[in-house]
């Protein structure tokens, strides 16, 4: 006995909850025996921060769905690499995997509304079945007549369904992640893990901040947050490059339990082996944000700044201090050194002569 099988197309660029409801209400509602996901093959160069390519696309559906009774899932758009004409997919499937069976291609109203214009329409509606999902705020009079109107010039078999309405669009769920903000209940949480674990939609500024989080204690983490909040503003202020200020801020203090001297070259060291990252002047800022040294640039002075006075610091002068800020760089730098070499000696610790060489090169700096 022939089935009736569903076809939801998409880029699935994350799966989310809206798919999944959109295709179990479908499959129940027109009484299918399976629905097929069939992600889309997606241009890389679409996006500024580039789509999750085909095979982490295809993990996530097999992660969501894969266990799904009713569910299957086809890579056979991502295995063309190219557009997909609907027609050529569902021709496809029919002959590959379903030659028995009656298929149902699952689509918008929209979508509907144009389907005469489609690549090979006449053959796509003489060979094939549609479901319509309509969302509230469509006309369904409309929806009606348009389905009529085209029934009498051909072989259409289509009905619409009525579906929930989401608002959950990919679109947003990936701002999210590029934001650090949660997406739980969105989508399934293997899906979120997976995205995790991958570091996909992530922008390079994205993908420290979410590093520091993941292997940050969180009072440290909450340091670190402050570091980078106040380095934006400094460098937007001593007219530095904000994005170059924040990537170093949230790597600064990753590898903290190396040791106060250490944990900066280690960090920068790190930057470079996990993401590439090769600016000069983004790893010596991180080498660097503990001691400083003599030719510092502004991104470095920066870094050291924030790192010492952001906003979760609470120790006796600290806002004697935070004043330094409305100096000129140079100057700030120079009395917040100062002010900690005299703290560093009082204690009876030892002062870093490095840090001593770059007290002297600022003041020089001051004099010109």
């Amino acid at each position: 006995m022939a089935k009736r099988i569903g076809v939801l197309g998409g880029s699935f660029d994350p799966l989310h909850y809206g798919h999944l409801i959109l295709a179990e209400q479908i499959r129940q509602e027109a009484g299918l025996d399976k629905v097929i996901l069939v992600p889309a093959y997606v241009n890389p160069f679409k996006e500024e921060v580039p789509p999750a390519d085909g095979a982490h696309r295809l993990e996530m559906l097999r992660l969501a769905a894969g266990d799904h009774p009713f569910f299957g899932i086809s890579d056979i758009e991502l295995k063309r690499e190219g557009p997909s004409y609907t027609y050529d997919t569902l021709a496809a499937l029919k002959e590959k995997e379903y030659p028995d069976d009656e298929l149902y291609f699952i689509m918008g109203t929209d979508s509907f509304y144009q389907l005469e214009h489609w690549f090979k329409a006449k053959e796509l509606i003489e060979n094939f079945s549609f479901l319509i999902g309509m969302r509230k705020g469509y006309d369904e009079e409309e929806l009606k007549q348009t389905i009529a109107r085209l029934q009498q010039a051909m072989p259409l078999r289509a009905e619409y369904i009525r579906i929930p309405e989401l608002e959950i669009s990919s679109t947003d769920i990936k701002q999210r992640i590029r934001d650090g903000k949660s997406v739980r209940f969105l989508l399934p949480d293997p899906v979120i893990s997976y995205i995790r674990e991958n570091e996909l939609y992530l922008d390079m500024v994205g993908k420290v901040r979410e590093y520091a989080r993941t292997h940050e204690k969180t009072s440290r983490f909450a340091h670190t947050c402050g570091v980078v909040k106040m380095a934006k503003d400094l460098a937007q202020r001593w007219g530095e490059d904000v994005e170059k200020a924040e990537i170093a801020a949230w790597f600064h203090d990753v590898c903290r339990p190396a040791g106060n001297l250490q944990h900066g070259p280690a960090a920068a060291k790190l930057l470079t082996k996990l993401y590439g990252v090769d600016d000069e002047d983004i790893l010596n800022a991180i080498r660097y944000h503990t001691t400083g040294r003599p030719g510092m640039s502004m991104l470095e002075m920066v870094l050291k700044t924030a790192d010492q006075l952001e906003e979760g610091r609470d120790f006796p002068g600290v806002e004697e201090m935070r004043a330094f800020t409305e100096l000129p760089p140079y100057e700030c730098v120079y009395n917040l050194m100062v002010h900690t070499r005299e703290y560093v000696l009082s204690i009876g610790a030892k002062f870093d002569p490095l840090s001593d060489a770059a007290i002297e090169w600022l003041k020089e700096q001051m004099k010109q």
